[in-house]
C-alpha cells in the first residue's frame, strides 16, 4: 500500500511519512538518521541504518555499569520490521508478560484520573504506539467526555500504523488522527508546528530501553525544544521486583521473545539483500547471517536492575558482507570483510532497565521537568507516571553529586554560575508576577510583613547594595531604592511595636512598571560581574565574591518568604503556576521507623572554612565554601544516645491529635518557663488550613476561636489549589505548624522534639549510610540497629574514608529525589505508597531534607567564639535573645532541612542554621519526634 506525504493538518485522518521529509534533508545537509536514506561518498552510497549496523558490530562495548566482558551489539530498531511488530504484539498477550497487563489493568481503573490531565483543544503525541491496545481505552474516555483533542501517533513501520490508526478514526469520531511514520528525529520537525497544549504518551516501559543518562538527555532535549510551560508527558516505568517474575517475563514459555529477538537477524538479511538489488539488480547476495547459528540468551542484573538480551552464537560463524558493498565497509570502517563469531560468544541487543520508587522523582529533577503524579497497578509492579514541564526550577542538573571515592569531596563553585542566577530569576518571578499578579502587589497578607510590593524592590535593592560593594561602582538609579528596600520588618508577635532597624516606608510605594525597570537593570550588573568573574578569567577579591554570594542566597532565601506569604492570600486570588495532579488518598500510613545513635562528644556543628575578618580582601581561595555568621566558628557537641523517626508529622497523624485533645479537657503542656494550658484553637495549625468547602479565606477555628469542626473537611494550603487532608495524599504530607504545636504533640506523644545537635547527627549519618548502601542492613530491624555504630564498622572497611565528612559543611549524600528546589509546587507523601516487593528499594524514600523545614528543641543562640558578619551585622545578631533570658522560653528556635522551597544550595549544606519565632505560623517546617536512648 503506498501513502501519501503530506504536511497539511485538516480534520481528518491522514498518514505522514515523514522518512520522505527526512531523506530529503539528509541529501542536503549531509545529515543522516536511522531510516531508508541513503548516503554517498564518491560513487558507493549505504543507507546509515547498514552504516550503523557495521559500526555495531565492529565495536565492542561493556554495558553501562559493568567493567566486563565487552560486547558487540545490533542496532534495537531493528527488531521492529512487520514481522517484529507481529511477534512483539504476540508477547504481550503471554501470562508472563505482565507489563503488558498491568499497564492494562492501570489504564481501565485510572481512565478517569489521566484523561482529567488532558485539556480540551489540545494534542496527545504518542511515542511508539504499537497496536494501539492500550491507548484504545484512553482514546475512548477522550471521545465521549473531550472537545478538540487531536492524536499523533508515531512508530517506525507503516503497514501496522496505518491499519491501526484507519481503525480508531472510523470508531471515535470526535478525535483527529495522524499517523507519523519514522523515527522521532524524523517526526518531531513535524510537531514543533504544533501551539496548543501537548501531552506525551511515552507507554510500554519503552524508556526501560535506555540507559538512564541517554533517558535524560532524550527527555531534557523534549522539555528544552519541543514543550510549553505545563504540557505534560506520561512515562510507563517497570518496577523493581521480584527477580524471577522479571526473568520469567522474558522468557515465556511458547518461546515468543526467543523468536522476537532472533528475527532481528532476518530483517538484517533483508535490509542487505533490497540495497544491494537496488545497486545492481543482477547481483545475487547470500544471507548475512544464518539465524540457525545463533540462539537467544537473557540474564537479569540484580544489583543494577536490568535485563539484558543477547543473541548467543551455538557455533563459530561467519558474517561475509556482499561484495557490492564489502570494499566500501572494509574502506569506510576499517575492518575486514569476514567477521568471525566465535561459539559462545553474546551479541547485545537490547536491555530493559527496572525502577526503584525513587526513579520519578530522580528523572524529572535531572531533565527540567516536575513529578505531578503516579499510577499503580495493584501488585506494585508498573507505574504510569505524570510529568509536567514547570514554569521554572531552581536548576536541579546542577546539585551535588556524591564523589566517585568517598574520600575526595566535590563541591559547587563559590560563587553561582550564570545558569544558576537566572533559573532563581525565573522562580521569583514566577511568584511575583504571575502567581500574586499586578494587581495584588498591594496586599498585606500578614501583618507582620509588608505588602508584596516591598520584596519586589527589596530583592534588587539589596543586591544593588552588595554589588556597589563587589565591583566599587556606584549604586544604581533611583538612588532611593536604596534607602526606601534595603532591610524589611520582622516584629515580635507578642509585641509588634518591637522591631529591629529596618528600611523607612515611604508614603507611597513607586509604580510597579519603575520596580521592575530598576530590577533588571540590577540583574545586568549582576550579569556583568559573572560574565567577568566566570568567563574571562577575572580574579576576584574574597569580599567581592561573597557580596555577590550574598546576594544570591538572600533572594533564595526570600523566595520562601514570598511563597509562605502567597499562601495566606485568598485561594480565589492566587493564579496557579502550572497544573498539578494531587494522587487520591490511599491506604497507606507512613512506617513509624526509629533510628538509634550512640551519640558521643564529638558531634561537629558549624562552618571552619569561613572567616570574613581573617580572609577580608584576599583573592578568594580555590574550593572555598561561604556561610553565614551564625554558621561560625565550628564547634564540638556532647550529646547522649537517643532515638530518632525517620519521618516528620503528617497531616493526618496531628489531626488525630487533634481529635484525641479535643475530647479531653485536661490536656497541657509543658514549656521551660513551667506548666500551660493549650486551648484546641492554639494547636490547629490554621495558617495551613483552609476548609475545602468554602472558598473564602476561611480558618480552621470558628469566630469565636471555641472549637474547630473537625467533622469537616480541610484543604492544605498550595499555589495549585488545596487538595482535601481526609481525600487525597495531602493527608500523608508533613504537617505545618509552629514550635508551639509541635512540642504539644511531642510532649502528647510521650516524646520531645530532637535537639540541633541530634538531628544534624542524625541528617548526615543517615545520608550518607544510604550513600553506601548501609541503610539496607538496616530493613529487618530499623528500631534497635545503631546507625552510627554500622557506619563505625563500614567505615573501617573503607580504608582512608574517615569521619571528616561531619567536618563537611555540605551534605552531598541528600536524595537525588529530595523535594527541594521546587522539584513540586507543594508537599509529597513522606513515605512510598507502592507495595514493596522482593527487590525493590524499600526505605529509599525517608529523608531529612525537603518537603519542609523541621523544628528542634534548640534555641536560636550564637556558637561560643560568634561574631557578626562585618558586611551584614544585623544578619542574625538582631534575633538573639539577650543572654539574661537563656534561662527562659527563647523568642526564636532554629529550624534544620530545608523544604520544597528551598534553593538545592542552601538545602544541602548541613550547616545552614534557619530560624523563626516560636509561635510564628506561617513558616514552611514540620517536626519529627526524638527520645533518649540507654
Amino acid at each position: 500500500m503506498n501513502f501519501k506525504a503530506t504536511d497539511d493538518f485538516v480534520n481528518a485522518y491522514q498518514f505522514i511519512d515523514c522518512r520522505i521529509t527526512a531523506a530529503a534533508s539528509a541529501s542536503t545537509s549531509g545529515s543522516s538518521t536511522v531510516s531508508s536514506t541513503l548516503i554517498s561518498t564518491g560513487s558507493q552510497c549505504l543507507p546509515p541504518i547498514i552504516t550503523q549496523l557495521v559500526k555495531c558490530l565492529s565495536t565492542h562495548k561493556t554495558l553501562p555499569g559493568t567493567l566486563l566482558p565487552e560486547y558487540r551489539s545490533l542496532p534495537n530498531v531493528l527488531l521492529y520490521d512487520n514481522a517484529g511488530l507481529e511477534y512483539f504484539d504476540r508477547i504481550t498477550y503471554q501470562p508472563e508478560y505482565y507489563l503488558t497487563s498491568c499497564e492494562l489493568e492501570i489504564l481501565s481503573a485510572h481512565t478517569q484520573s489521566i484523561i482529567d490531565n488532558i485539556p480540551n483543544n489540545s494534542d496527545i503525541i504518542e511515542l511508539g504506539c504499537g497496536s494501539l491496545r492500550k491507548t484504545e481505552i484512553i482514546l475512548n474516555a477522550i471521545n465521549k467526555h473531550c472537545k478538540g483533542v487531536s492524536y499523533y501517533a508515531i512508530d517506525v513501520m507503516p503497514k501496522p500504523l496505518h491499519s491501526s490508526m484507519s481503525m480508531l478514526a472510523s470508531k471515535f469520531i470526535n478525535i483527529t488522527f495522524t499517523a507519523l511514520c519514522g523515527t522521532y528525529d524524523e517526526v518531531m520537525p513535524h510537531l514543533r508546528k504544533s501551539i496548543r497544549p501537548k501531552t506525551i504518551l511515552w507507554l510500554g516501559s519503552s524508556i526501560g530501553n535506555y540507559h538512564s543518562s541517554e533517558a535524560i538527555g532524550f527527555l531534557a532535549g523534549l522539555v528544552r525544544d519541543f514543550l510549553a510551560i505545563d504540557d505534560a508527558i506520561i512515562i510507563g516505568m517497570d518496577m523493581k521486583k521480584d527477580s524471577n517474575v522479571i526473568w520469567d517475563a522474558y522468557n515465556d514459555a511458547k518461546g515468543v521473545t526467543a523468536a522476537f529477538e532472533l528475527n532481528i537477524l532476518s530483517h538484517i538479511n533483508h535490509i542487505i539483500a533490497e540495497h544491494v538489488a537496488l545497486l545492481d539488480p543482477n547481483a545475487s547476495s547470500d544471507p548475512v547471517f544464518d539465524q540457525d547459528k545463533f540462539i537467544y540468551y537473557g540474564e537479569y542484573d540484580k544489583a543494577i536492575g536490568r535485563f539484558d538480551s543477547f543473541l548467543e552464537a551455538r557455533q563459530d560463524t561467519v558474517i561475509s558482507w556482499p561484495p557490492a558493498i564489502a570494499a566500501y565497509i572494509g574502506k569506510l570502517y576499517k575492518c575486514k570483510n569476514d567477521m568471525v563469531i566465535k561459539r559462545g560468544e553474546r551479541i547485545h541487543i537490547e536491555s530493559s532497565y527496572k525502577y526503584s520508587s525513587s526513579a520519578p522523582e530522580v528523572l524529572a529533577q535531572f531533565t527540567g521537568l516536575t513529578f505531578s503524579a503516579i499510577w499503580t497497578d495493584r501488585r506494585g509492579y508498573y507505574t504510569l507516571n505524570l510529568f509536567r514541564k514547570p514554569y521554572a526550577m531552581m536548576l536541579h542538573s546542577l546539585r551535588m553529586t556524591p564523589p566517585a571515592s568517598l574520600d575526595k569531596w566535590s563541591t559547587q563553585a563559590a560563587v553561582p554560575k550564570i545558569a544558576e542566577w537566572k533559573a532563581l530569576w525565573e522562580t521569583w518571578d514566577m511568584l511575583m508576577l504571575q502567581v500574586i499578579g499586578h494587581d495584588k502587589l498591594l496586599v498585606r497578607p500578614i501583618d507582620l510583613r509588608h505588602p508584596f510590593i516591598f520584596y519586589l524592590g527589596h530583592i534588587p535593592a539589596f543586591a544593588d547594595i552588595q554589588m556597589t560593594a563587589a565591583d566599587s561602582a556606584p549604586l544604581s538609579e533611583p538612588l532611593i531604592f536604596a534607602q526606601w528596600f534595603e532591610r524589611g520588618i520582622d516584629p515580635k508577635m507578642d509585641d509588634p511595636t518591637s522591631c529591629h532597624s529596618h528600611s523607612e516606608v515611604p508614603s507611597e510605594w513607586p509604580p510597579v512598571e519603575k520596580i521592575i525597570a530598576y530590577r533588571d537593570r540590577v540583574r545586568v550588573r549582576i550579569t556583568k560581574w559573572l560574565e567577568c568573574y566566570l568567563q574571562s578569567g577575572c580574579k576576584s577579591s574574597y569580599d567581592a565574591a561573597r557580596h555577590v554570594w550574598m546576594a544570591f542566597e538572600h533572594e533564595a532565601l526570600h523566595v520562601e518568604t514570598l511563597l509562605y506569604m502567597v499562601l495566606q492570600m485568598n485561594p480565589e486570588d492566587i493564579c496557579a503556576p502550572a497544573t498539578c495532579t494531587i494522587s487520591p488518598m490511599v491506604l497507606a500510613w507512613p512506617d513509624e521507623a526509629w533510628l538509634s545513635f550512640a551519640g558521643g562528644n564529638d558531634i561537629v556543628l558549624g562552618n571552619t572554612c569561613d572567616n570574613e575578618l581573617q580572609l577580608h580582601s584576599k583573592l578568594l581561595p580555590p574550593g572555598h565554601i561561604f556561610g553565614w555568621d551564625n554558621e561560625c566558628p565550628s564547634t564540638n557537641v556532647t550529646i547522649k544516645p537517643f532515638r530518632i523517626r525517620t519521618q516528620p508529622i503528617t497531616n493526618i497523624e496531628y489531626f488525630d491529635f487533634l481529635r484525641e485533645f479535643s475530647t479531653n479537657d485536661d490536656c497541657v503542656t509543658k514549656s521551660s518557663g513551667g506548666s500551660i494550658a493549650i486551648v484546641l484553637q492554639d494547636l490547629v495549625p490554621k495558617s495551613w488550613i483552609v476548609l475545602t468547602n468554602n472558598t473564602a479565606h476561611a480558618s480552621s477555628v470558628s469566630d469565636t476561636g471555641e472549637h474547630v469542626s473537625l467533622a469537616a473537611d480541610y484543604g492544605v494550603r498550595t499555589v495549585v489549589g488545596t487538595p482535601s487532608i481526609k481525600s487525597t495524599e495531602a493527608s500523608l504530607w508533613p504537617v505545618a505548624v509552629s514550635e508551639i504545636q509541635a512540642e504539644a504533640y511531642a510532649k502528647w506523644h510521650g516524646n520531645r522534639l530532637p535537639t540541633e545537635a541530634e538531628w544534624t547527627h542524625a541528617a548526615r549519618t543517615y545520608h550518607l549510610a544510604r550513600a553506601m548502601d548501609a541503610i539496607l542492613s538496616l530493613t529487618t530491624n530499623f528500631s534497635i540497629t545503631a546507625v552510627d555504630t554500622h557506619l563505625d564498622r563500614l567505615l573501617a572497611s573503607q580504608g582512608t574514608v574517615a569521619k571528616s565528612y561531619t567536618d563537611c559543611p555540605f551534605d552531598m549524600f541528600v536524595p537525588s529525589d529530595a523535594n527541594i528546589g521546587f522539584a513540586h509546587l507543594h508537599p509529597v507523601a513522606v513515605s512510598s505508597t507502592l507495595s514493596s516487593n522482593a527487590d525493590a528499594d524499600k526505605v529509599g524514600d525517608a529523608t531529612f531534607v525537603g518537603n519542609t523545614w523541621e523544628w528542634t528543641a534548640t534555641p536560636f543562640y550564637p556558637f561560643n567564639g560568634f561574631i557578626a558578619s562585618p558586611m551584614y551585622p544585623g544578619y542574625s545578631a538582631d534575633f538573639f535573645d539577650p543572654p539574661e533570658a537563656y534561662d527562659h522560653d527563647s523568642t526564636h528556635y532554629v529550624i534544620k532541612g530545608g523544604s520544597y522551597a528551598t534553593h538545592p544550595r542552601i538545602a544541602k549544606r548541613q550547616t545552614f542554621r534557619n530560624w523563626y519565632q516560636r509561635g510564628y505560623p506561617y513558616v514552611l517546617a514540620s517536626f519529627r519526634l526524638c527520645e533518649d536512648a540507654s
